[in-house]
């Protein structure tokens, strides 16, 4: 059989092997690693900017107030979406359980519901 014959091959056709050439790999991972590296800087510098808009001083003393710490008298609310509605509810419910001087000689007092209930109870101011 002549190789005019062989379909597969062409006389005037070069054939290579399938290999990758390694310094063409190499290229593409060292530009991919400068080209993160480039973006990492312009990232940092955008961000170093935008603080220096923020905050001009550079002083950051919130830094130095370490955890959280937790306290059972207070209440806090860091995000909130309460309504209006909500809000006067929780400050009625608050006053609610505060001792307070009542009337314009002030000789009475408003005393929480669980603490009136127990002096009634125990017979206290009769």
């Amino acid at each position: 059989m002549s190789h005019s014959a062989d379909p597969k091959r062409h006389g005037f056709v070069k054939q290579e092997e399938d290999v990758l050439p390694p310094r063409l790999i190499l290229y593409a991972v060292l530009g991919s690693i400068a080209f993160a590296l480039v973006l990492s800087g312009v990232s940092y510098g955008i961000q170093r900017s935008r603080e220096a808009v923020l905050r001009p001083s550079g002083v950051y003393p919130e830094e130095k107030l370490g955890p959280i710490k937790e306290r059972s008298n207070v209440h806090e609310e860091l995000f909130s979406n309460l309504g209006q509605g909500q809000i006067l509810e929780r400050t009625q419910r608050q006053s609610l359980q505060q001792f307070e001087w009542v009337g314009e000689d002030r000789k009475k007092v408003k005393v929480p519901v669980d603490v009136a209930m127990d002096l009634v109870a125990s017979g206290v101011g009769r």
